[in-house]
């Protein structure tokens, strides 16, 4: 059975409800969010306790100018279209519509343009940017502070950027470390990527290190996320696997006679098994090509590792390669693991870096990006105080 997009339509535009709309571009958003506003109206909600926030200006415009056209338009219409039109904006029978609702939907217009600042219809950034106006101190902010553009932004966010860039590659430690840990991963045009990405996910990477107590906290929770040791490093971890006491040498030294035994793959193995347990000092240095013996190009263990004729010559074999092959594949496992965390921690550092030049000549300045107006309203908002709503009471306080 098919639903009727107007019934849906009628349901979700029900001020009384909850309601999350998830749609494609043309399909009605926009009439279904200004019909909950007229729903709201019919219903005697005094314009000055509704808020409607959207993405862009240019959405907000939309939404006022469709709302306008309909209020004005009911201040002169029939009877018998208003009606019409007030029933299917509720979803009821024209029958049903109660006078004193007809009545109220003519003197609405009216009832808006006396509403002391009009419908308040804004982007989300201008309702941050009102509410610290009004309490700039409470905010932590200077009262007369300004919001940058994306242009100004953009422009301040190189500067900050370019400068710790600058200061890494002349630091012997933290930032210098940084930096040549992220660049051993990422080449020229990767690291032009990260470095966009972290500027565009600054608002939320600085929120995220805040969570955690600062820097130091973030990089400790990170190491806990991937069960990485504080100060445990890739070449330590393959110093320790290369110890004689770390894999079984003489089960392995046992099978490399059987695998030259055997076949011309069979022999191509145990040659490579041969030079690595044979060369304790350099074992480190090849690490990776014996891991080959065992695991494939992409990190996945080999189906076979040895011919049948050299398991059915000595068994052993079979399950001293086997342990071996999942003792290298755990060795591997950790090392993403590691690489992955001081990679992370490369970053963060330089974007930490870059983040607080920003913070520091934003705030001389005296300015504020629109991350930031999101970012201090909430706070101020989850803070409760004289004078202004905490997030607790915001519903009750704002239709």
């Amino acid at each position: 059975m098919s639903l009727d997009p107007t019934k849906i339509q009628q349901i979700a535009s029900d001020g009384r409800a909850s309601v999350w709309v998830a749609a494609s571009a043309g399909t009605g958003k926009t009439k279904v969010l200004t019909d909950r506003l007229l729903n709201l109206l019919l219903a005697d909600t005094p314009p000055g306790k509704l808020l409607c926030l959207t993405f862009t200006k240019a959405a907000a415009a939309e939404m006022a100018n469709r709302l306008n056209d309909k209020l004005s338009g009911w201040a002169t219409e029939t009877d018998t279209k208003l009606r019409a039109d007030v029933a299917g904006i509720m979803g009821l029978a024209e029958r049903d519509v109660p006078p004193e609702t007809l009545d109220r939907a003519r003197r609405l217009f009216a009832r808006v343009l006396d509403t002391p600042g009009g419908m308040r219809i804004l982007t989300i950034h201008a309702f941050c940017q009102s509410v610290l106006r009004r309490f700039p101190l409470e905010a932590g902010l200077p009262p007369q502070f300004e919001v940058m553009d994306d242009r100004s932004a953009t422009e301040l966010l190189e500067e900050a950027r370019l400068g710790v860039l600058t200061a890494a590659r002349a630091a012997t430690h933290d930032l210098g470390e940084a930096l040549a840990e992220v660049t051993r991963h990422a080449g020229e045009q990767a690291f032009t990527e990260l470095m966009q990405a972290l500027t565009t996910e600054r608002g939320r990477l600085a929120q995220l290190i805040d969570q955690a107590g600062g820097l130091p906290a973030y990089l400790d929770r990170l190491d806990r996320r991937l069960g990485v040791r504080p100060g445990e490093t890739e070449a330590g971890l393959i110093a320790d696997a290369c110890r004689e006491d770390a894999f079984d040498g003489a089960g392995l030294r046992r099978a490399v006679d059987a695998l030259l035994a055997g076949s011309k793959t069979d022999a191509a193995r145990g040659e490579c098994l041969a030079a690595w347990l044979g060369d304790p000092a350099g074992r480190a240095a090849g690490f990776d090509t014996y891991a080959g013996a065992f695991l494939t190009a992409e990190g996945e263990p080999r189906k076979t590792l040895a011919t049948k004729s050299v398991l059915a010559a000595d068994p052993r074999v079979g399950e001293v390669l086997a342990a071996e092959q999942e003792r290298v594949l755990a060795v591997e496992a950790r090392r993403a693991a590691i690489v992955v965390a001081r990679a992370n921690a490369g970053l963060a550092r330089l974007a930490a870096g870059f983040l607080d030049a920003y913070a520091a000549e934003k705030r001389r300045r005296g300015l504020l990006d629109y991350d930031d107006l999101i970012l201090a309203a909430r706070a101020l908002l989850d803070q409760p105080g004289p004078g202004y709503c905490s997030s607790s009471t915001a519903a009750s306080t704002i239709s």
